[in-house]
C-alpha cells in the first residue's frame, strides 16, 4: 500500500474511534438524564461495541501488518489491498446508524422487514475473508519472525471468530427457542474475536517493535507457545460470558482451561517483553501494567475466588482495560510518533480515570469507599477520553506517523 493508502485508514479508524468513545459517553448520560425516545441503551450499546470491532480494532492491525510486509520484501497487491481495506471501513460506519436506530431488530422496508444491521455486519465479515484470502494468496515470506506468526494466529482466530456471529445470523431464522444457543454463539464470536484476534495482532504488533529494536530476545522455549494456547484458549472461555445458571460442568472446566492456557501464554510474553527492555516511556509502560492487569484478571477467575467474569459490572470493566487501555495503547504508540507523547499520554491518563471509575460500579468496590455521586463522576470521565481521542486525532492530521 502507497503511505498515503496507510495514513487515510488510520485516520478513518481514529475517527471512528472518538466517535465509538461520545457512544460510550452517551450511554453513561443517559442513565441519569432523559433521553431521545428514539435510543435506548441497548441500540447505544451495539452501536459502541461493534464500531470499536469493525473501524478500530482490525483495520490498523491490518494495515499495520501490510506496511510490515512490504518493507520484508512480501508486498500485497496495492490495489485489492486498498479496496478491501476502504471497503471494510465504510461499512463497519455504515452500520453504527443502524445499530444506533434499529440495533438487531428488523427494518420495514416497502413489504420487506430486514435485519439491516445483521446485514452489514455479515458484509464487514466478507471484507475479513475478502483479506484473508490476499494475505494468503501473496504473502511469501515473514522471515521468521515471531511478530508474523503472532499475526498469522490472530487472523485465524478472526475467521473462527466470525462462525460464532453466522450461526446468531442462522438462528434467528430458525423456530428454535434457544436463548443458550444464541447467547453462546455471540459470546464464541466476542470471546475469540477479543482474546483471539485482538489480543495476538496487538502482541504481533508489540514483537513488531521489539525486533525493529534488534533486542536480543532469546527464546529457550518453542515461539507456538507464545501463540497456541491463546488461540486455542479464546475458543474455549466463552462460557465465562453466560450466566452461571445455563454452564454445564463441561462447559465450565473447559472454560477454566482455556483461561490456563491464555495465562500461560500472555505470562511468557509478558516476561520476554519485560526482559527484552524494549518498552520504555510512560504508554509503554502502562501497556505492560494493562497486560499484567489483565493476566490477573483471568487468574483470579481460575482460582476458587467465587468471580464470575461474566458478571456485568466485571465484564464492562474487563472489556474496557483490554479495548480501550490494551489494545488503543498500542495503536497511538506505534502509529503515532514520539512528537505527540503529551496528547498521548493524557489520552492514557484519562482511560486511567475511566478503569478506575467503571472498578467503582463493578460490584466488588466497597461502597464506603466510593465518592458521592458516583454514576454522576462515571458519566464525567467517561467524556474525557472523547477530548483526549479527539486531540490525538487533530495531532494524526499534523505530519507525519510514525514509521513502520
Amino acid at each position: 500500500m502507497k503511505p498515503s493508502s496507510f495514513n487515510i485508514v488510520w485516520k478513518l479508524s481514529l475517527i471512528s474511534f472518538v466517535l465509538a468513545a461520545f457512544t460510550g459517553f452517551l450511554y453513561r448520560y443517559g442513565m441519569l438524564y432523559p433521553m431521545p425516545a428514539w435510543l435506548n441503551f441497548a441500540n447505544i450499546r451495539h452501536a459502541h461495541s461493534h464500531l470499536m470491532f469493525f473501524n478500530w480494532i482490525s483495520p490498523p492491525i491490518i494495515v499495520w501488518f501490510v506496511k510490515s510486509l512490504h518493507q520484508h520484501g512480501s508486498p500485497l497487491p496495492e490495489r485489492s489491498t486498498s479496496w478491501c481495506l476502504y471497503t471494510m471501513l465504510f461499512l463497519g460506519f455504515l452500520s453504527f446508524p443502524f445499530f444506533l436506530l434499529y440495533g438487531y431488530h428488523s427494518v420495514s422496508i416497502g413489504s420487506l422487514s430486514l435485519p439491516l444491521a445483521a446485514i452489514i455486519s455479515g458484509l464487514v465479515m466478507i471484507t475479513w475473508y475478502w483479506f484473508a484470502w490476499i494475505y494468503y494468496k501473496h504473502k511469501k515470506t515473514s522471515d521468521g519472525l515471531v511478530s508474523f506468526s503472532l499475526f498469522d494466529a490472530g487472523l485465524v482466530a478472526l475467521m473462527i471468530s466470525s462462525l460464532g456471529a453466522w450461526g446468531v445470523s442462522v438462528f434467528q431464522f430458525t423456530d428454535i427457542d434457544s436463548p443458550m444457543i444464541s447467547s453462546a454463539m455471540t459470546h464464541f464470536f466476542l470471546s475469540v474475536f477479543t482474546e483471539g484476534w485482538a489480543v495476538l495482532g496487538i502482541l504481533g504488533m508489540m514483537w513488531h517493535h521489539a525486533e525493529k529494536k534488534k533486542n536480543d530476545i532469546r527464546l529457550s522455549f518453542n515461539p507456538g507457545w507464545l501463540w497456541l494456547p491463546v488461540l486455542f484458549g479464546s475458543m474455549l472461555i466463552f462460557p465465562f460470558s453466560l450466566s452461571q445458571s445455563l454452564v454445564t460442568p463441561v462447559m465450565y472446566i473447559s472454560a477454566k482451561l482455556g483461561l490456563i492456557l491464555i495465562v500461560i501464554s500472555l505470562s511468557l510474553n509478558l516476561w520476554l517483553f519485560i526482559r527484552s527492555g524494549a518498552f520504555r516511556g510512560f504508554i509503554w509502560r502502562s501497556v505492560l501494567v494493562l497486560l499484567a492487569f489483565k493476566i490477573v484478571f483471568q487468574l483470579l477467575a481460575i482460582l476458587p475466588t467465587g468471580i464470575w467474569p461474566g458478571e456485568h459490572g466485571l465484564r464492562v470493566l474487563y472489556l474496557h482495560l483490554l479495548l480501550l487501555g490494551f489494545v488503543s495503547f498500542v495503536l497511538f504508540e506505534m502509529f503515532l510518533s514520539e512528537s505527540k507523547k503529551y496528547a498521548k499520554a493524557l489520552f492514557a491518563v484519562t482511560v486511567f480515570g475511566v478503569l478506575v471509575s467503571l472498578l467503582f460500579i463493578s460490584g466488588y468496590w466497597p461502597l464506603k469507599w466510593s465518592p458521592p455521586d458516583t454514576y454522576f463522576w462515571v458519566m464525567v470521565l467517561a467524556f474525557l477520553p472523547v477530548v483526549s481521542s479527539f486531540w490525538l486525532l487533530a495531532e494524526s492530521m499534523k505530519p507525519k506517523l510514525r514509521n513502520v
